[in-house]
């Protein structure tokens, strides 16, 4: 089977490309990606280096983005549309996949037009609480959808569509993986772990930056703050503060910009606290492995589904929300001291969370019935 994968949401894409390799390497993996994030901060995308890691032929691909308001921004970008359309015609012309699989956002759309066209079989996976503009409308055309909760079945089709559960990457759940390199070996004080998201987040960067000289008295601050953009380059910026730093708390802060699986595994399992956007894969791992939280919503997320991701934490006292317009230096450190102080309760609450069980199997069982029911 020859299966063509976009990954608007990319860790559960690259879940569910673990799990072919593993359990059906005959299978042949196809990914349509970006170079990119955002075309305007020429801010690079980790897709193709993630993918390739895994041995995926990667195909650079470009599309316009939709808006929350209207189905497309402007009449203008219609042409845009077009020109990607016929581009993903060209892609699957000449891969002949069995099956297109979408893991949602706006370069998905025109693939899936593309593949209505040429009578691919299409699959779409929601991994948020609410339902993405651009999988509603991949949803008109696929032959199934796949959610990862049960209460997001109602934004779709019922009789198109299947509860599978979020993918979660099984190799940043591992607890073998040993200590990075670039951490020291014997760390004096607990880990905090600050993450933006795989794009970083420039409000938290900027809000840590404000308060790591008092974080770093008593904590180990590993700060992912995401790859530079055209305007600005967030760890040579945070580089410069850690430089104005006390010697004695210098080695106490390390920022990546970026963490593979088998680190971002090791400091999920030596991790504290967390401090955090509110992303449906970001969220579930974080219940997953049992880690205390604070959670800072994206304010502009469709539907607010990173509030309600967060909510759905918070509201069983698993996490603490910490809104955007209420985030300042004093706000966040009342947060991580506040969690701290009740870890350990966090934690409890947080052995209560449901978990998303075999649903890579699930998913891979639906794209294999859509296959042969269209073969």
């Amino acid at each position: 089977m020859k299966i063509l994968i976009t990954g608007g949401h990319l860790t559960p894409a690259l879940a569910f490309i673990d799990f072919i390799n593993k359990n059906h390497p005959e299978d042949k993996i196809i990914f349509l990606g970006r170079t990119h994030t955002q075309n305007k901060t020429k801010q690079e995308s980790r897709e193709k280096q993630e993918t390739a890691k895994k041995g995926v032929l990667f195909i650079p691909f470009k599309s316009i983005k939709l808006s929350r308001n209207n189905i497309f921004e402007k009449l203008k970008v219609a042409p845009l549309l077009i020109a990607s359309t016929l581009r993903a015609i060209v892609i699957l012309g000449k891969n002949k996949p069995n099956i297109f699989v979408s893991f949602g956002g706006y370069l998905a759309v025109p693939v899936t037009f593309a593949a209505w066209i040429m009578r691919v079989p299409i699959v779409t996976h929601e991994q948020t609480r609410t339902a993405g503009i651009a999988n509603r409308l991949i949803s008109k055309f696929a032959d199934k959808i796949a959610v990862s909760y049960e209460d997001t079945i109602k934004y779709f089709p019922a009789n198109r569509t299947l509860f599978t559960g979020n993918l979660i990457r099984k190799n940043v759940l591992n607890t073998n993986n040993s200590r990075p390199k670039w951490i020291e070996k014997k760390l004096k004080n607990p880990v905090l772990y600050v993450t933006g998201g795989s794009q970083g987040s420039e409000v938290i960067n900027h809000t840590i930056s404000q308060i790591i000289k008092v974080l770093t008295r008593d904590w180990t601050v590993i700060h992912q703050c995401g790859n530079s953009t055209k305007s600005r380059n967030y760890k040579k910026e945070l580089t410069q503060e850690k430089d104005h730093l006390p010697m004695s708390n210098r080695n106490n802060y390390y920022i990546r910009e970026w963490l593979n699986e088998e680190e971002l595994s090791w400091i999920y399992s030596n991790t504290k606290i967390i401090v955090s956007r509110a992303g449906a894969n970001t969220t579930e791992e974080i219940a997953i492995k049992g880690i205390p939280s604070v959670l800072i919503p994206l304010p502009f997320s469709h539907n607010d589904e990173q509030l309600k991701n967060a909510q759905a934490l918070s509201n069983k006292s698993q996490a603490i929300l910490l809104e955007q317009k209420f985030l300042n230096p004093k706000t966040l450190l009342e947060s991580i001291e506040l969690i701290n102080k009740y870890s350990k309760k966090f934690s409890r609450n947080l052995e209560m969370v449901s978990k998303s069980l075999n649903s890579e199997i699930k998913l891979y069982e639906l794209v294999k019935k859509v296959v042969d029911k269209n073969a």
